[in-house]
């Protein structure tokens, strides 16, 4: 009985979502309104769909009904004060005594929903911020901050734009929500399928096919997924057999699902929810960050295609056969499930919004699902579709509200300057050294959190400091964002590794190194856009080749000297040289460039003429 009744109230709400949603992008509605009923459906969500005890039902039910009923009083409450709320000056006017009783309940059931979504880091996290909030009056030196009172806390958190209700659920309810119910719809049909055989398909004549099918295969799905661990989770139980079967290493091939799915969020037109924010964080068009991303995600597509073409060949892996008719059956069967993503596409690069695109292209998606008997979808269907949607969006939606919460404390204590002044003092003005110390904190922000509350918070307290490094403020939240991408993979706690290592049973520990190894040039390319943003497409067109051919030179030394094998295997000496010729051509230096360039020609030369036994290698 527990059972049904969450479930039936769960897609309830999950219907109510989704329809406000949708009314709310054909009629204009204050953000300060639609933003907190996007939060607490979202939240009424997580409390049916988890429950609070497993092991007392009924008891379970009972607390987690009295949560979603205090959440739906908060949004009456929202409904019937919205003309005040939208009309008063923040600080000045006076909050009510039901203001401030329903706010703090909010924020007690967000953070509490975070734990059981989430994890507990996040939620931690949040509660750091708060108690440095209340009682960072009382820190020494540059810590210190005037006092704040409950009020000013429930001002600035709830009836504000600059706390919960800021950018990043700005973001989720107004574009992420379109995107994943699209993605939800693009899942249920068959277009795995057409992604997995579309892959086979190209790989088919090439060493290494498996892996190969499972990197495209993985960027597929990756750009509708918006989450590394789902990515892996979903292509990997496909593709795994297929390199299982092919002679790849089992650690090997898990690193490549961790790496392959991590990248799915890197690669333009759809590059998860991250993106989006970001977007919204610098006032920028979306579209500009698609353009700024391409470089990058072409040398790491391309390195890990060459570091499964490197192994394949170390181990001696013949080149797969595969059912050429049977591939081309299902990309004809399936190829117009494509269209849809060509629409988005499309509409994004002639300037239409990104919540228009989204609906547009899910409209177009059921009705192309029409044209054959084996897509074709039906009410039920399509209502599964919409609630799965809204229930994955939940994922989303709540790690961008509890990052609002160190958001609207970072900003209102002035925690950012005063972080940006400790990184600056840390360093002693050096952009290197800055650099990395950001690059460990991200990651460490990163350890089991989504990426797009990584990123959020690395952005909060980073961004400002390296723009006042002199960084512009586009390369910093790259350079962001793709740290807390690799914090996916990145041991201690790497999800996406550990989805991956679940799949192949493999290690943990060594599945998470083996994928920081292969991905090791996606670890330098954020360092060399920040040198020379040519690499993110600002410059000239000669600037752009230049810094482009030179990285890839260099991906392809390290890729070399990674594996340990080119016509041949190669020493250790070979191996360290051909690293010493990578980080020459990456580094973004004319000099460096030559020297890099010379010695990769003198070293390919020589492993060309030189192969060496397998038991000397």
């Amino acid at each position: 009985m527990e059972t049904v009744v969450r479930k039936y109230l769960t897609s309830a709400i999950a219907l109510l979502w989704v329809g406000g949603q949708i009314f709310v992008a054909f009629s204009p509605v204050s953000g300060m309104l639609i933003r907190p009923l996007h939060v607490g459906l979202a939240l009424i969500i997580v409390f049916l769909s988890k429950p609070a005890i497993l092991r007392k039902p009924d008891v379970s039910l009972a607390i987690d009904l009295f949560f979603s009923a205090a959440v739906f009083f908060y949004m009456i409450h929202l409904l019937v004060s919205a003309d005040r709320i939208e009309t008063r000056i923040p600080f000045v006017d006076e909050l009510t005594g039901s203001d401030i009783f329903l706010s703090i309940i909010l924020i007690v059931l967000l953070l509490e929903a975070g734990r059981r979504v989430l994890g507990r880091s996040m939620t931690i996290v949040a509660l750091v911020f708060v108690c440095y909030s209340f009682f960072g009056a009382n820190l020494p030196g540059i810590l210190a901050h005037p006092e704040v009172t409950l009020n000013d806390f429930i001002e600035n958190q709830t009836m504000t734009s600059a706390g919960i209700f800021s950018s990043p659920i700005a973001a989720s309810s107004d574009t992420i929500f379109y995107f994943m119910i699209f993605g939800a719809f693009l899942a249920a049909t068959p277009a795995g399928k057409l992604f997995v055989a579309i892959a086979k398909y190209a790989t088919r004549k090439s060493v290494g096919g498996a892996g190969k099918a499972s990197i495209i295969a993985s960027g597929l799905f990756g750009m509708i997924s918006g989450s590394a661990a789902a990515n892996v989770a979903s292509v990997g139980v496909i593709t795994y057999p297929l390199m299982e079967k092919a002679g790849f290493r089992p650690v090997f091939s898990a690193a490549i699902l961790a790496t392959a799915g991590t990248g799915g969020q890197l690669i333009p037109p759809v590059m998860g929810a991250s993106a989006f924010i970001m977007a919204d964080m610098l006032g920028i068009p979306y579209f500009k960050i698609i353009l700024c991303a391409i470089l990058p995600s072409f040398l790491y597509v391309g390195s890990l295609f060459w570091a499964v073409h490197l192994d394949a060949s170390k181990q001696s892996i013949s080149i797969e056969k595969v059912d050429k008719t049977e591939q081309i059956k299902v990309i004809k069967n399936y190829l117009h499930l494509l269209l849809p993503i060509v629409v988005l596409i499309m509409l994004i690069a002639l300037g239409r919004s990104l919540m228009y695109s989204s609906i547009m292209a899910t409209i177009s998606l059921m009705v192309l699902c029409q044209v054959r008997k084996d897509t074709r979808l039906s009410i039920r269907e399509i209502l599964k579709m919409t609630i799965d949607g809204a229930k994955s969006c939940v994922i989303v939606t709540l790690p961008c509200a509890i990052a609002g919460i160190v958001i609207g404390e970072v900003v209102y204590t002035g925690l950012g300057l005063r972080f940006s002044a400790l990184i600056a003092a840390f360093s002693s003005g050096s952009l290197l050294l800055a650099l990395l110390m950001s690059t460990v904190m991200i990651i460490i922000m990163g350890m089991g959190m989504p990426t797009s509350a990584a990123y959020i918070m690395s952005a909060v307290l980073l961004a400002p400091a390296m723009q006042n490094l002199g960084i512009e403020p586009l390369v910093a939240h790259m350079f962001i964002f793709y740290f807390a991408n690799m914090s996916m993979i990145t041991p201690p706690v790497a999800i996406a590794s550990y989805a991956a290592a679940g799949i192949a049973k493999t290690n943990l520990w060594e599945t998470g190194m083996e994928a920081v190894r292969i991905a090791l040039i996606l670890f330098l390319i954020p360092f060399v856009f920040v040198y020379n943003p040519a690499l993110l497409g600002l410059g000239s067109v000669v600037s752009v080749v230049i810094v482009f051919c030179t990285c890839a030179a260099g991906a392809t030394a390290l890729g070399i000297a990674i594996i340990g094998y080119w016509n041949g295997f190669a020493p250790l000496w070979t191996r360290i040289a051909f690293i010493f010729v990578a980080l020459c051509m990456i580094i973004p230096e004319t000099i460096t460039d030559i020297i890099g360039v010379a010695g990769f020609i003198v070293l390919l030369a020589f492993q060309r003429k030189k192969r060496l036994p397998r038991h000397l290698a």
